[in-house]
C-alpha cells in the first residue's frame, strides 16, 4: 500500500512536469533503473527502479527534465546521475544467477577466439577486475526480421553472449572474434559509469578503439552483405550461406592492436544495427 501511494503521488508530479499522462510501475532491474516509452497519443509508460519510490520531488522533477529534454537538460541529469548512483551503490549486493555457459561450438570455440583478445588488446582493462564469463546464446528459432544482435554484454551477468547463428562453417572465425572484441570492448568501458545514461550506446572513446581493431572495415562490409542472411537463418533455425569480401583474408583470424584507452558510458547493447 506504501508504494501505492508512493507511486500514485509520483505519477501525479511526473504527469504534472511532462503536461502528459504517465503510466507507471516500480520494477527491482539494476541495470536499466529507468525505463521510458512514450506513446503515439504522447502519454508516457514509465518502469522505474522501486528506490524511486522513496525519491524527492526534486529528483521526479529532474527525472521529467531529462525525459523532456534529454542531455540538454545538462543540471537535471548530473543531479539524476547522483541519485541514481547513490541509490545503486546503497543496495544489497545481488544474488548471482546460476547460468549455463558453453564456449565451445560446433565450429567455433569463443574460448579459444577470446583468449588472444584478453592476452593482448585487453590486457591492461582486466588487471582490477576479472574479465566477463562468455559462453553461445540459446539455440532456438529467433523472431528478428531486420535487425539481428548477434552479440550483448550484461552488466549485471558480467557476462557476454554470442549468438548462436555465429556458429556456422560459413561464418569465418575472425568476424566472431571481431564480435567479441566489440562485447569485451563493452565490459572493459563498463566501470563506474551512471547507468541513467543509456541513450548513448557507443561514446567516442569506445568509436575510438572499436576502430583501431584491424578488422574493423572488413567486419562492417561482411556484416552490411550478410546480415540479411544471418537473419533469415536465425529465423528458420537453418545453416547461412554467406558471402565473405575476401576469401583470400579469412584464413586466419586478424590480431587487434589496440592501445587507446579512455571511458565511455555504460550500456549493454551489441554490434552496430544489432544493438
Amino acid at each position: 500500500m506504501e508504494q501505492s501511494n508512493a507511486a500514485r503521488k509520483s505519477t501525479l508530479l511526473i504527469s504534472r512536469a511532462l503536461g502528459a499522462p504517465v503510466e507507471l510501475s516500480y520494477s527491482r532491474a539494476r541495470s536499466a533503473p529507468v525505463r521510458a516509452t512514450r506513446n503515439h497519443d504522447g502519454s508516457w509508460r514509465l518502469r522505474l527502479h522501486a528506490f524511486f519510490a522513496g525519491a524527492s520531488p526534486e529528483v521526479l522533477e529532474d527525472l521529467a527534465a531529462w525525459l523532456r529534454s534529454g542531455r540538454r537538460a545538462r543540471s537535471a541529469c548530473k543531479r539524476l546521475d547522483a541519485f541514481i548512483d547513490s541509490s545503486l551503490a546503497e543496495l544489497p549486493p545481488p544474488t548471482p544467477r546460476k547460468l549455463s555457459l558453453s564456449t565451445k561450438g560446433t565450429v567455433h570455440d569463443l574460448a579459444e577466439l577470446a583468449r588472444p583478445l584478453l592476452a593482448t588488446t585487453f590486457a591492461a582493462d582486466f588487471q582490477a577486475a576479472p574479465p566477463p564469463r562468455i559462453t553461445w546464446g540459446r539455440r532456438g528459432r529467433s523472431r528478428a526480421r531486420h535487425t539481428l544482435r548477434l552479440g550483448t554484454y550484461s552488466h549485471a551477468d558480467h557476462l557476454v553472449r554470442i549468438h548462436p547463428v555465429l556458429d556456422r562453417d560459413h561464418v569465418p572465425a575472425w568476424f566472431v572474434s571481431f564480435v567479441l572484441h566489440h562485447e569485451l570492448l563493452h565490459a572493459a568501458l563498463d566501470q563506474g559509469h551512471s547507468s541513467a545514461d543509456q541513450r548513448i550506446h557507443h561514446g567516442p572513446a569506445f568509436k575510438a578503439r572499436e576502430r583501431s581493431q584491424l578488422d574493423y572495415k572488413r567486419a562492417l562490409a561482411w556484416e552490411k552483405k550478410n546480415l540479411g542472411r544471418l537473419i533469415r537463418a536465425a529465423r528458420a533455425g537453418t545453416e547461412a550461406v554467406v558471402s565473405d569480401i575476401n576469401p583470400a583474408r579469412t584464413a586466419k583470424p586478424q590480431e587487434p592492436l589496440d592501445k587507446a584507452g579512455g571511458l565511455a558510458t555504460r550500456i549493454r547493447t551489441a554490434l552496430f544495427s544489432w544493438s
